[in-house]
């Protein structure tokens, strides 16, 4: 939707700690119709009613907490990075009728004035109930990654401190966030080459996987190891290497996919977005 909020994620108009992926992925969220306080008093038409018709992130977002409390039945032992990257790598790319998912881009005519989405429109793509619940492989990660995630930005320990209680000089090494396990890869700023990796853990039966991948443009990418069997409960490292091919200021995308020999597939989507050669 035009109102939907779009990435990149930068905290100042130099990119710094832009390296994260926004949005994580899209939900139903227009013209949900769903229960509502009779005694509400947010919207008059609906003032003593029991249902009401909502559109917002506030609609799509119970999608997603109800879909992750299915996971986390399923799936006890799974942090919150573990059922988030159950929900992204397994979104789909495409709309109902099989064409791309499309993304409106202006407030005027907004059902004429669409293209098809980007990473920064639909994050990983629009939630998959039911592959959500059998993604194979999840990237995970702990209290302690995103803590050394949180100290490595340049000034955040007070902030740290006041949210969590802990200083930051507990964590002797920091990460930075294109290091950190997500499902997606963002590089806001591409200084000729960089190399990433991304950690899976195998949740389901033993599987062999391939791996393919398109480039964003202007960007040269390898992923190794380009196949590889996995146990149950291994884990693999995926090392992603980046490199720039032109000087470019626009943001460009392509995707990792990991596909599976008893059906799994995964989508990681990748953004580049300055680039110097």
């Amino acid at each position: 939707m035009y109102y939907s909020a779009r990435g990149p994620d930068p905290e100042d108009s130099s990119l710094d700690d832009a390296d994260i992926m926004k949005p994580n992925l899209v939900a139903p969220g227009n013209l949900i119709w769903a229960a509502w306080s009779s005694l509400g008093t947010d919207s008059v038409e609906f003032q003593g009613e029991s249902f009401a018709m909502m559109s917002g992130t506030s609609m799509a977002a119970p999608h997603i907490a109800g879909l992750a409390a299915l996971i986390k039945q399923k799936f006890p032992h799974f942090s919150p990075a573990a059922i988030a990257s159950a929900l992204s790598t397994t979104a789909s790319l495409y709309d109902k009728s099989g064409g791309p998912i499309m993304a409106q881009r202006a407030y005027a005519n907004p059902d004429v004035n669409q293209s098809p989405a980007t990473p920064f429109d639909m994050g990983s793509g629009f939630v998959n109930a039911t592959a959500a619940l059998y993604p194979g492989l999840i990237l995970d990660s702990t209290y302690e990654d995103y803590m050394s995630f949180l100290c490595g930005i340049n000034g955040s320990g007070p902030v740290v401190l006041n949210y969590t209680g802990q200083n930051c000089w507990v964590y002797n090494s920091t990460i930075g966030s294109a290091d950190l396990n997500l499902p997606s890869i963002t590089i806001s700023r591409l200084q000729q080459s960089k190399t990433v990796e991304r950690t899976v853990t195998n949740i389901a039966g033993n599987e062999t996987y391939k791996v393919g991948w398109s480039a964003p443009y202007g960007v040269s990418v390898k992923v190794t190891p380009t196949r590889f069997f996995i146990g149950t409960g291994e884990k693999q490292i995926l090392t992603i290497m980046f490199n720039a091919t032109m000087n470019n200021s626009v943001a460009s995308f392509g995707r990792i996919g990991l596909f599976g020999d008893q059906g799994h597939k995964l989508n990681i989507p990748l953004s580049v977005i300055l680039k110097f050669s």
